[in-house]
């Protein structure tokens, strides 16, 4: 699924708002970063899961029905995890046409992504959806303003080469199902994008649950187009795959807190590893050396772009891509 971790926790140069009215997910930082750099790993490894256990879910359930399942199993956590917290106050979120624009950008992302999931090898809808940060660079100056030097624009050619390699043109192995994953992260990418632009009052955890709220109801708006009444299986499959994505978007914030995004960002792709034994323990794939060259070159100009970023002024915070 493409999801995204809500923005860092440092405020904005000039903001005047104090820590204490930002929430749970905006507190003090703390020097750790080896356990973020564990909570990153083990974050990534709970997502190749929940994209493993949704990819098993029969293609005869339909995918609306998978998608607002799932989001009620991650509000049903969401709630708990806030109220034995007594901190319901985390959940206020302020401009919400941004939020329901970024929840619709979510819905649209995560459609196409679990599509792409029944129709491709598990690591490869994983790599492809990990240009999402790739495509944020290339919008970056035409929507936020921000100056992208050659060296990036570089990264960025490089890791849509690597799409190329995996899409095969010309080639027997060409699968139009290849593009669903990238249609996905550029929408994910604008989701990102907006999520910059988004008030640092609201909360990690507010950001998390109007997303899934409109999620939620949108995946909801799916029933007229027919659903069906799920085996128990199947339901033990979804709930099951909620509570992994939610606690992957829980490490993956806090990863985020117990170290800077320079540090950890780069062990966002140890997800992939898993993500390749997942698919050949539990489906038999073996990805092919287009893929594996693909794939490298994406994860290649990825890592050239966390490099580039450590060198860059403390800016405001972004939010990270996850899968």
């Amino acid at each position: 699924m493409a999801e995204s971790a809500p923005p860092g926790q440092t405020e904005k140069r000039g903001g005047r708002r104090p820590a204490a009215r930002l929430g749970a997910s905006h507190r003090r930082q703390i020097d750790a970063p080896g356990l973020g750099i564990a909570c990153m790993i083990a974050g990534g490894m709970l997502i190749s899961v929940n994209n493993a256990i949704l990819k098993s879910i029969p293609t005869s359930v339909p995918l609306g029905e998978v998608i607002c399942l799932r989001a009620l199993v991650s509000l049903a956590l969401i709630a708990g995890f806030v109220l034995l917290r007594r901190r319901a106050r985390d959940l206020r979120v302020s401009r919400h046409r941004v939020h329901l624009l970024r929840g619709l950008l979510q819905v649209a992302s995560m459609f196409l992504f679990i599509g792409a999931l029944r129709a491709l090898p598990l690591v490869d809808a994983m790599t492809l959806v990990y240009v999402g940060p790739l495509i944020v660079t290339a919008l970056a100056p035409a929507m936020l303003g921000e100056r992208v030097g050659r060296h990036r624009w570089a990264a960025v050619l490089v890791g849509f080469a690597g799409v190329v390699l995996m899409l095969r043109p010309g080639g027997e192995g060409l699968h139009w199902a290849a593009a669903i994953p990238v249609a996905a992260a550029f929408l994910g990418a604008l989701r990102d994008i907006i999520t910059r632009r988004m008030s640092a009052a609201d909360t990690s955890v507010g950001i998390l649950f109007a997303t899934t709220c409109i999620v939620a109801l949108a995946s909801a708006a799916t029933l007229p187009l027919g659903w069906e009444v799920p085996t128990w299986r199947d339901l033990a499959l979804i709930a099951v795959a909620g509570a992994f994505v939610t606690a992957s978007l829980f490490l993956l914030i806090e990863a985020l807190r117990f170290a800077a995004a320079s540090t950890v960002s780069p062990f966002r792709y140890v997800a992939l590893i898993w993500a390749g034994l997942l698919g050949f323990l539990m489906f038999g794939e073996i990805p092919d050396g287009w893929a594996l060259a693909g794939g490298a070159l994406i994860v290649l100009a990825g890592l050239y772009l966390v490099h580039r970023e450590t060198r860059r002024p403390i800016r405001a915070p972004s939010s990270d891509h996850v899968a």
